[in-house]
């Protein structure tokens, strides 16, 4: 990093971008879709889907209505789950539908961390940035992103090919 550089907290301008452009319920319910598993178990998980977050309101998908019927019961428990992986209370009912499932979202292989090594001074740069992320798997994988991006900018990762991810490139 050069003498002048002044960094500035990446998380209040991506809170700003996401709250002026409405993308918060949008970012809820990906986040849901992608830890469903996790949230509700494989069981149950195997019967469902959440389709979208409207208002205040999950949109649950159902394969059948003995699922429906047996979820029901368990509406308050799945708000509760829901509510605490996204840490507000923005779900506040559940509506059921039975409809055909998506195939299962797979997990993406994990992203291999570039070679070079970062400053500590760029090391501590990256950890103030991701500090306020609440969630392990985003606050990784932004701290994977920032890492590799300042390493591109030193020049220990050359370029790749188009179409190519940077982790992919010879070095």
């Amino acid at each position: 990093m050069s003498k002048g550089f002044s960094p500035t907290s990446i998380s209040p301008i991506l809170k700003g971008i996401i709250k002026d452009f409405g993308l918060e319920k949008g970012i809820s319910g990906a986040l849901l879709q992608i830890r469903w598993r996790e949230i509700v178990g494989p069981q149950i998980a195997s019967h469902t889907y959440p389709a979208e977050i409207r208002f205040d309101t999950l949109h649950l998908t159902v394969d059948s209505a003995v699922w429906m019927h047996q979820l029901s019961f368990l509406k308050k428990e799945i708000i509760e789950k829901c509510n605490r992986l996204l840490g507000k209370e923005s779900i506040r009912k559940i509506q059921l539908r039975t409809g055909p499932l998506p195939p299962p979202l797979e997990s993406p292989a994990e992203t291999p961390v570039p070679v070079g090594e970062c400053t500590a001074e760029e090391a501590a740069f990256i950890e103030k940035q991701i500090a306020s992320i609440p969630d392990t798997e985003l606050k990784e994988s932004v701290r994977r992103a920032l890492r590799r991006h300042l390493l591109h900018r030193q020049g220990e990762i050359k370029e790749s090919a188009p179409g190519s991810s940077p982790d992919q490139a010879q070095r």
